[in-house]
């Protein structure tokens, strides 16, 4: 029993010291990088505030103006609306506060 135990200490030793090897020796260029900055940079663009901009103020204006009038599903969708153009204008926003996206994460 206590030569098994001294056995898993090593094999476990080696497996750290060889992940830490393993990590050590990954890049942190992935084949994809460059597409998804290009998608990141168009999602955040100043077109995409523009219109986050204009949804937010026509949900704003359908829920406030027509109110109780309307649908429930006409509703959920001025509503989404709302929450689309938020989260496309919010990385803008924050840069115009002095913040990145990656500080509020």
């Amino acid at each position: 029993m206590r030569k098994y135990g001294i056995f898993m200490i090593l094999v476990i030793s080696v497996i750290l010291a060889l992940a830490g090897l393993a990590e050590a020796t990954t890049t942190a260029n992935l084949p994809w990088d460059s597409s998804l900055k290009t998608l990141a940079d168009s999602l955040t663009g100043p077109v995409a505030f523009s219109l986050g901009l204009l949804m937010i103020v026509c949900g704003f204006c359908a829920v406030a103006f027509v109110g109780s009038e309307i649908g429930g599903w006409v509703r959920w969708v001025a509503m989404a609306a709302i929450l689309a153009g938020m989260l496309g204008s919010a990385p803008t926003m924050l840069s115009l506060f002095g913040m990145s996206a990656t500080m509020v994460m």
